[in-house]
């Protein structure tokens, strides 16, 4: 899924980047399943807190899973240095050529398939990560919310009941 081409997705971010003067969506950076935010003023602790707020909401609007890369940033700068930019990337991704193509967590060789396998045999949350250390609960959180989206899609039924607002 290019997320970036998604006009309901990046919508929806510029809509909650909008509650922040200091950030905004940057479209000649962002490709595929990454989205990059633009730090006009950068401030790297206060950025940490507000990228998990931001993912919180975009993940809540549009039903998909991201993530903040917290090792290396794209543009190559340490992640205890201010920035220009920060990314939020899908957290379940589909690579033709990964693994036949089917869904896995942050591009790793984990399906998401094998993480369901694992809750469906009865593991518990820490036992998973305890059997595949590279992944953390979140991960295990979007594996539930993907197989939920896709057994039981989100739809939107025209009807004739009055709305009523208060």
């Amino acid at each position: 899924m290019k997320v970036s081409e998604n006009p309901k997705i990046v919508e929806t971010l510029k809509r909650i980047l909008k509650e922040y003067d200091y950030l905004e969506y940057d479209e000649n950076r962002s490709k595929d399943d990454v989205l990059y935010i633009k730090v006009t003023t950068p401030d790297t602790e206060r950025d940490f807190k507000i990228c998990g707020k931001i993912c919180n909401k975009l993940e809540k609007s549009t039903n998909l899973s991201f993530f903040v890369p917290d090792s290396v940033y794209s543009d190559g700068t340490d992640c205890v240095k201010p920035r220009n930019y920060f990314t939020l990337r899908l957290r379940i991704t589909s690579n033709p050529e990964q693994c036949g193509g089917r869904p896995c967590i942050r591009g790793m060789r984990i399906r998401v398939t094998d993480v369901l396998d694992l809750l469906a045999s009865g593991l518990s949350f820490k036992e998973i990560l305890q059997e595949m250390p590279d992944l953390n609960s979140d991960d295990i959180v979007a594996c539930l919310k993907f197989a939920t989206h896709k057994i039981d899609p989100p739809v939107i039924r025209k009807t004739n009941h009055p709305v009523i607002t208060v």
